[in-house]
């Protein structure tokens, strides 16, 4: 018996419908008898109708004690099966089954068949023809039924069906019938295709089996992977039900409302929100009426912004969530996915104010006043719309500034800049220009007593003393003023005006204000007068070039020089470089100037140390000739310079033209193994779009931002923000505008690669500079030598 054990069971694994591990293998072996069991009450039942019909039929012609054991026989059979049956849905049933258990399924179906074979065999020879037709049929349902039944058991149900099927045809074959043999045959064909069959939907059941538990280890896979993710990460899962109630809830998001999960359980998500969002602003409220809106409308969102407002403290979310459906598609709930975005949002509302508005005062800036100006073209054939323009420019801050250092003048600045808010209206813009020029866009329609007395309003209170860092000070304000539609139907018009009637005022004696008129053309004057002398500037040799260095911060070392354009007018002499680029750029001789700088400069640097690189602003024009490269290359390969020593300085004007051209330019100068820095960066457009999509090797922060480092806590951040977003795109940083060794040192701590100022160098003539790089001076001296020049009061910009 158990050399027949060790015979059956290898033979009961190989028969197995699949290909699993021992422990899994034990659970599939559990389905295949429960997928079995689920029958049994039918096919007992089908046992005992049949034994009924065979015992009827037999009553007369066999011996009835016989007759009577074997359906007791048969009805003890399905009594075990029903058993079994009862257990299982009693969830008796264990969820393993080890390959015994089918051994044993086998051999109850082997007995269940050598109980039926006896009918073919020993009853139906005695029977009469009526009823060999009828057991026929009822052997034939019984093998092919009994065969379906134990399909999931292969080696039960071909235990079974071969049993019964061979019992049937030798009892065919033992009939004295004409078509015995036929018939016979016939029957084995009919149990090799239910073998057959038997077989085939065994594999497909083992199929399913392997499919169901690759799905189960997957999904355990995946809630293992969501279970870490809702510990670790700080995204957090949620999920409610179709009345928004909260039926899934992570550790993490329970931590985010400061709540534990069982109190959150069945609350509505919105209602939470709602609740928290008695006094926030209108505009953030509209933020929560919007996700509403996305929740009404049943359809996926992504990064919705919604606030709320949790221990005093209002923070950002943004929840990305789909909905949930069941068969009919009828929404059954959300599930989506949460994050904290506050410190994001607040990083990027710091980046776009620092877009829009000047970093020194809080004021709009230059970029973010002229966005405002265009508006004025929108309504310039409407009649009843109108706009007020006042330009202002301080008087005598120049020699204030001078006086005081340029710590002192950025304090001056931002007191007037509280003034001028202080006098004007919350709908007005009030901008700061640049330097100690400002603006102020009055909307509507104004009459000239009102510009009048918004413009005296403002006189008086600039006029009164300042007082910064307990030094008090007198400056006061020239004011141009231009009206819209009347001085100018767009923006640029109604500016050029506003800023000929300052130029009247200022001329007139300061302290004042001028309203525009076509004949203040004192200003145009000069402008087209400059124009017509810059034409022979570049042949009568009035240009020259100076150069001030870039110290390195690892290593104290120069590390490159920028070269500047300076224009001495034989009569007006030193002509404002702004003034002198400006008229070169509206005159369209910018190209030629910008090449000789460029000529020039690469012939000085030619004589430079090898690790002293060159830096040359760029301008739009020169930047968007298609033959840029190649004149540059030209240059360079004349004087022998390597083209990684040089770096081009572009602002962020060129960068608001079409991108695919700029990134193309650029891709080709630095495939030329030519640098590219970002100049003046925060003081106009600044756009991280820019940074990320297109070659940049540095960015060089604006000098109102370095001026203002030590003394507002806000420009640091500003500082910090700026050189960890390069450090993040692989680029350095040099800060401009260096004034003193307490900005040194801050910019130091913060990261910054490179700096250039006035307390380091100033700008100075090749010569000079040559005898400048021979002296081996690092940023530690300079910056010592730049104290005691301040001491005495002898350095002083040039």
């Amino acid at each position: 018996m158990g050399r027949l054990k060790r015979l059956v069971e290898p033979i009961a694994s190989a028969m197995a419908p699949y290909q699993a591990d021992a422990p899994l293998a034990a659970q599939f072996r559990a389905r295949q008898i429960q997928a079995v069991l689920r029958l049994t009450p039918l096919t007992m039942l089908a046992n005992v109708l049949n034994a009924l019909i065979v015992g009827w039929t037999f009553r007369d012609d066999l011996n009835p004690l016989l007759l009577v054991g074997w359906a007791l026989f048969v009805l003890y059979s399905a009594g075990a099966g029903l058993d079994a049956w009862l257990r299982w849905r009693r969830h008796r049933t264990p969820a393993t089954a080890s390959p015994r258990a089918l051994t044993r399924s086998a051999k109850h179906a082997a007995l269940l068949a050598i109980l039926w074979g006896t009918v073919p065999l020993l009853m139906m020879p005695e029977a009469n023809p009526d009823a060999r037709v009828l057991l026929t049929a009822v052997v034939t349902g019984m093998i092919c039924a009994g065969g379906f039944a134990l399909a999931t058991i292969p080696q039960a149900a071909l235990t079974y069906v071969a049993i019964l099927g061979a019992a049937t045809v030798l009892g065919l074959i033992r009939m004295d019938l004409p078509q015995a043999y036929e018939m016979g045959l016939l029957l084995l064909l009919y149990t090799l295709i239910v073998m057959g069959t038997v077989i085939s939907s065994a594999r497909t059941f083992g199929a399913r089996l392997m499919a169901e538990a690759e799905g189960e280890h997957q999904r355990q896979l995946i809630g293992l992977l969501l279970n870490d993710f809702e510990e670790n990460a700080s995204d957090w899962l949620w999920e409610t039900d179709a009345d928004g109630r909260l039926t899934h809830v992570s550790h993490r998001m329970a931590t985010v409302f400061g709540r534990s999960v069982d109190a959150l359980m069945g609350q509505d998500l919105l209602a939470l929100i709602a609740q928290s969002l008695d006094r926030v602003p209108q505009d953030e409220r509209q933020a929560y009426t919007d996700l509403c809106r996305r929740f009404n409308s049943g359809r996926p969102f992504r990064e919705a912004l919604v606030p709320i407002v949790l221990d005093g403290e209002t923070r950002w979310w943004s929840l990305t969530a789909k909905p949930l459906t069941d068969g009919h598609q009828m929404s059954t709930g959300w599930r989506g996915v949460g994050t904290d975005v506050t410190q994001a949002l607040a990083a990027q509302r710091e980046v776009q104010r620092m877009a829009h508005f000047d970093g020194l005062t809080g004021l709009s800036n230059r970029n973010h006043f002229h966005e405002s100006l265009s508006r004025i073209e929108e309504h310039a054939a409407d009649s009843h719309t109108g706009a007020l323009l006042l330009c202002l420019d301080l008087d005598n801050f120049k020699a204030i500034n001078d006086s005081y250092g340029h710590s002192f003048g950025d304090g001056l600045l931002r007191v007037v800049a509280q003034r001028l808010l202080g006098r004007t209206r919350r709908t007005d813009i009030v901008a700061r220009l640049g330097g100690d020029e400002f603006a102020i866009i009055r909307w509507g329609l104004n009459t000239p007593e009102d510009a009048e007395e918004l413009a005296s309003r403002i006189i008086a209170s600039l006029a009164d003393p300042f007082e910064v860092d307990g030094i008090r000070v007198k400056i006061g304000t020239s004011v141009g003023i231009a009206m819209a539609p009347k001085d100018g139907q767009s923006g640029d018009q109604l500016l050029k005006n506003a800023d000929i009637a300052l130029y009247a005022a200022k001329f007139d004696g300061k302290g004042r204000f001028r309203f525009f008129d076509y004949e203040m053309d004192t200003r145009a004057r000069r402008r087209l007068f400059l124009e017509h002398e810059l034409r022979g500037a570049l042949q009568r040799g009035e240009f020259h070039l100076a150069y001030q260095p870039i110290f390195s911060l690892a290593t104290g070392r120069i590390c490159g020089c920028e070269a500047l354009l300076r224009w001495r007018h034989p009569r007006l002499g030193l002509i404002d470089t702004q003034e002198c680029i400006s008229v070169a750029e509206d005159s369209g001789q910018i190209e030629s100037i910008g090449e000789w700088v460029l000529n020039a400069a690469i012939r000085d640097a030619a004589g430079w140390p090898d690790s002293v690189r060159l830096s040359v602003n760029l301008s739009l024009a020169q930047f968007i000739n298609p033959a840029l490269c190649d004149t540059i290359l030209t240059s360079l390969s004349e004087h022998g310079l390597p083209a990684t020593r040089l770096e081009l300085e572009l602002t962020e004007s060129i960068f608001l033209r079409d991108t695919t051209d700029t990134e193309g330019h650029l891709r080709a100068l630095r495939a030329a193994g030519i640098r590219i820095a970002l100049d003046d960066f925060g003081t106009g457009y600044s756009s991280l779009a820019y940074l990320r999509s297109l070659p940049l090797d540095r960015i060089k922060i604006d000098r109102a931002f370095v001026q203002a480092i030590t003394t507002h806590p806000e420009t640091a951040a500003i500082v910090r923000a700026i050189i960890a977003i390069a450090k993040a795109l692989d680029m350095d940083t040099c800060a401009e505008g260096v004034e003193g060794g307490a900005q040194l040192t801050v910019l130091r701590a913060e990261g910054c690669d490179t700096v250039q100022g006035f307390a380091l160098a100033e700008p100075m003539a090749p010569a000079a500079l040559a005898a400048f790089l021979t002296g081996n001076i690092t940023v530690p001296a300079l910056v010592a030598a730049s104290r005691s020049a301040a001491e005495k009061k002898i350095m002083r910009p040039q």
